[in-house]
């Protein structure tokens, strides 16, 4: 324990802030995940963009699974009550959603892009099967690749205090080389992930703006990727950003209240993803909009992939 950098902690102005936004992140967060896995196991065509889909479902739920630890853990002033293996495992939980969440979004983005400007590469052709043998090795990568806290993290006592921490920032603030390497890692994958969203973005944005008229399917690409783009630099950029300030520069109290707000901001990429499911996957779409045709909210117009399947 003596070997991590004591970092001071705003334990009152963090949980009264980020309790009630976590809370909120699970509540809106969960039904729609929930809802997504419903919709790919029972009524979407198993094909390789769903199977992308349902990985980042699963992702999500694997954090939903570990956020009501984290929302107890801020309820109590910051004091972890379930053991030092279980520390463990929820923030590695919380870690591979993280990982996971931006490499299925950078796949979905690279399937859009060459949807829209080479359809007939092979690649979007590719089988549910080859799609699951795919995201079988990014499973792998990710798993091994946040092993390293995990193995690394441990519970330590507050000062003057009986409160056990369980903080993610350990990682950002462990002296060790392999731990600097680890972070300086994290810090590669975020931008490579996020130049690659922004790229095909660019891309797919500058082809369409040069067609005179818009397809609906083109106008919906857009929007997408300009969404994974705005998600990355919300939800996953200020975390790294935060966390090497950690490292260059004193652990002040302001640095702190700004790592974990930008902890929050990372929890929020799963209760967004529903926005996604609703632009690729017309089942999901088409469900939400028949259930608010049928309470005389709307009158949408239902997809004709769907339609065909009646």
């Amino acid at each position: 324990m003596s070997n991590i950098t004591s970092c001071p902690e705003p334990q009152t102005l963090v949980s009264s802030v980020l309790t009630p936004i976590l809370i909120v992140e699970l509540i809106f967060g969960l039904p729609g995940n929930v809802f997504a896995l419903w919709i790919l196991f029972f009524r979407s065509p198993w094909k390789a963009c769903n199977v992308y889909l349902f990985c980042m479902v699963i992702s999500d739920l694997l954090l939903f699974t570990g956020l009501p630890f984290r929302i107890d853990y801020l309820f109590r002033g910051e004091d972890w009550i379930f053991g030092e293996s279980f520390c463990r495992l929820i923030l590695y939980i919380i870690s591979v959603n993280h990982s996971a969440s931006m490499a299925f979004m950078s796949i979905l983005a690279v399937d859009r892009f060459l949807k829209i400007l080479h359809p007939h590469h092979r690649l979007c052709r590719m089988s549910a099967r080859q799609a699951i043998m795919l995201v079988s090795m990014v499973w792998t990568s990710v798993l091994l690749f946040r092993l390293p806290p995990a193995l690394n993290l441990v519970l330590t006592p507050q000062k003057n205090s009986s409160k056990l921490i369980c903080h993610s920032f350990f990682s950002w603030t462990w002296p060790s080389v392999q731990m600097k390497i680890y972070d300086s890692v994290q810090l590669v994958e975020v931008l490579l992930a996020f130049a690659l969203v922004l790229f095909c973005f660019v891309r797919v944005f500058s082809h369409v703006h040069s067609r005179q008229v818009a397809h609906r399917r083109l106008t919906r690409a857009v929007r997408l990727l300009l969404f994974l783009v705005i998600m990355f630099v919300l939800c996953f950029l200020p975390r790294v950003t935060f966390g090497i300030f950690l490292q260059v520069f004193s652990c002040s109290e302001l640095l702190m209240v700004c790592f974990h707000a930008s902890l929050a901001l990372t929890y929020m990429n799963s209760a967004l993803d529903p926005v996604i499911y609703c632009h690729i996957n017309a089942w999901y779409r088409d469900t939400l909009k028949g259930t608010s045709n049928s309470l005389g909210l709307t009158k949408f117009m239902m997809s004709s992939k769907t339609n065909k399947k009646r």
